[in-house]
């Protein structure tokens, strides 16, 4: 059987997907036409449940694994593996799962799967466009091929697309935590489009741990227009022309130089739709408290269906004084977008007194370095520091470290503290980092868990202040005592990280064992900390915050597709009166919901959308100057 591949550009977002049977001839924008939520189990069956007709497994080499129903409430938990059930919309009716290491369990971990699971043949003669989605979580060993399928003439070809999210050894989808669903979409238009006998099938091949897991599966039209933005990378001018710098989520005012600032601001967007788009650009603004600072636009560019356009913003963007800035890169076009709610992106960052951190205040993923540098051989792992790296840009005094530790085995056996490394000068023949200072020791405690945990720095009067031109690296130092090498490795100290730039250059590193490790594709290096090095500098005390028009946020609604009422979080950064507005795909404002005034800080508001017909809406927050819109489905 011949086979190509086309490794297309796959838009994943956390959000939910319709559940119902094939709809023959179904048109319009976006409409669901077949799903499944394998609701599979079956009691009377030896095995406890029966997939629908339609539904095939595949082992080719008879190794013995396969795809199996996995109910709702079963986490994957074995030796190596320690996470919680698939949380998708429906998960109490199962998923499907290849749980890779309960099938190895007991042995040597060495056979390598190969296995798929096959769907029911599917009727795409009258869709001119065909669009797979499914939630989903997994985590391989070493590599992730991961592959749908698709096949319109029984196999005798096959297009190949690949659905691992780009993830390499031990990454989870879009950096989700454990057990949440990430949102595969992939449109599989120029294979099935218009085709009487669509064949598709997930397949797993070459790796032997770990798990994958799928549920909520549906295939939809596309709609007419709809350019989704993929990622946002950018990076910090540190004045030399051959290096690149990741950029800088927080920076003091005292380290601003003249020179640093945001540059070279790149972004992607793939045409997820059913037409050709003109006039795509780039629309990336940045804002202070609601003012605009900095407006700029890309070049224009066409963008046919299913292609990728990158597209370049290379000015030069310096802060100067203290504030809450947000930059906002959105993808623009001819037509009106009828999805515009994954076309952009919000990048949030300041410049303060005191607090310098490379990574945002938003935990993406909890990440523990002891996941890969156990050491199954050792009895403990003693002074293994992850850190993030901190170019000096002028003189200062540092005064403290803060952490936001996200999780980890709270016992005597596991300790820590914060540590400053310095990174000898170029010409130095001795490149080994070294302490520059250090806190006290602390026992990890339940109590830290997804907080910041600041430690003053022990001064001796010199080391403290640092030179223009220095390089230190600032993090925390673990030693874990754990004798079983499985409390080490499954349960170690985890660090908040955050993920929302592409990082151009790695502003993360490890010291452990002797060694160092870093770079942009290192298991270490690729990750962005959530550590602050604290200078000592209190000159703004409120942090340059308008509270009037202060950062606010809008949650995504849940569940979500749903039906009669749906629950929507949000959270204000000052007093405000609070309208929601929801509009249907046309723009019409079907409903408004005036809550009146609202403190700032979290709140949660059930809407009840009974009147409502089932469809595609848009829910938007009204709060002072913010507002912000997001994308719900109602069902029957």
């Amino acid at each position: 059987m011949r086979k190509f591949t086309l490794f297309l550009a796959i838009v994943a977002l956390f959000a939910a997907v319709s559940t119902q049977a094939q709809t023959p001839g179904t048109k319009g924008n976006g409409q669901v036409f077949y799903s499944e939520t394998f609701g599979w189990a079956n009691p009377a069956d030896d095995k406890g449940w029966t997939a629908p007709t339609g539904y095939y497994f595949l082992d080719p080499t008879d190794i013995g694994f396969n795809w199996v129903w996995w109910p709702g409430d079963k986490g994957f938990v074995s030796t190596l593996t320690q996470d919680p059930p698939l949380n998708s919309t429906t998960k109490a009716n199962g998923c499907v799962a290849l749980f890779l290491e309960e099938y190895n369990q007991g042995g040597d971990l060495t056979i390598g799967v190969d296995n798929s699971i096959g769907f029911p043949t599917l009727n795409c003669s009258t869709h001119s466009s065909v669009v797979v989605r499914y939630q989903t979580h997994f985590m391989c060993y070493s590599v992730a091929h991961m592959w749908l399928e698709v096949s319109v003439d029984n196999w005798v070809h096959s297009a190949n697309y690949n659905v691992n999210f780009g993830c390499g050894h031990k990454d989870r989808p879009l950096d989700k935590p454990k057990g949440e669903p990430a949102l595969l979409e992939v449109n599989i238009s120029d294979v099935a489009a218009g085709m009487p006998e669509v064949k598709m099938r997930l397949h797993w091949i070459d790796t032997r741990l770990y798990y994958w897991a799928v549920d909520d599966f549906s295939v939809s039209e596309a709609w007419n227009n709809d350019m989704k933005l993929n990622y946002v990378k950018m990076e910090w001018d540190d004045g030399n022309d051959n290096t690149k710098m990741a950029w800088i989520a927080h920076i003091p005012k005292s380290q601003l130089d003249g020179v640093g600032g945001f540059l070279n601001f790149e972004s992607s967007a793939l045409n997820f739709g059913e037409y050709d788009q003109e006039k795509v650009y780039l629309d990336l603004d940045i804002t202070k408290n609601g003012a605009s600072q900095f407006h700029k636009m890309s070049s224009q560019s066409d963008v046919n269906v299913l292609s990728v356009d990158t597209a370049t913003v290379a000015d030069k963007y310096s802060p100067v004084d203290y504030g809450h800035y947000k930059i906002s890169a959105e993808f623009k076009q001819k037509e009106v977008d009828n999805n515009p709610a994954d076309n952009k992106k919000e990048i949030l960052f300041a410049v303060d007194d005191s607090v310098y951190s490379r990574a945002g205040d938003v935990n993406t993923l909890g990440w523990s370095m002891t996941k890969e540098s156990y050491n199954q051989t050792a009895t403990e792992n003693l002074n293994h520091f992850s850190g993030s790296i901190f170019p000096i840009f002028k003189d200062c005094e540092v005064s403290s470290i803060s952490v936001f530790i996200a999780g980890g085995k709270a016992d005597q056996y596991l300790n820590y503290r914060f540590v400053l490394f310095f990174k000898p000068a170029p010409d130095e023949t001795d490149q080994t980092p070294y302490e520059l200072l250090t806190t006290d020791i602390m026992q990890l405690d339940s109590a830290d868990f997804n907080t910041w945990v600041t430690m003053g720095l022990q001064k001796d009067g010199e080391s403290e202040f640092l030179k223009k031109g220095d390089i230190v690296y600032a993090g925390i130092s673990q030693d874990n005592t754990n004798a079983n090498y499985l409390d080490r490795r499954n349960r170690g100290l985890e660090i908040g990280t955050d993920n929302s730039v592409v990082l151009p250059e790695s502003s993360a590193i490890a010291i452990f064992d002797g060694g160092t490790r870093s770079g942009v594709t290192d298991y270490y290096g690729k990750r962005n900390m959530m550590i602050h090095l604290n200078l000592n500098d209190h000159g703004n005390r409120i942090d340059g915050v308008n509270l009037s028009t202060g950062i606010a946020s809008l949650g995504q609604n849940y569940p979500n597709p749903f039906r009669g009422a749906t629950t929507i979080d949000y959270e204000l950064a000052s007093g405000s009166e609070v309208i929601f507005e929801v509009m249907d795909l046309t723009g019409r404002k079907v409903m408004e919901v005036n809550n009146g005034m609202m403190p700032a800080g979290k709140h949660t508001y059930s809407l009840s959308t009974s009147n409502l017909d089932p469809g595609v809406y848009f829910y938007t927050l009204k709060a002072g100057s913010f507002t912000q819109t997001k994308q719900m489905v109602i069902v029957e």
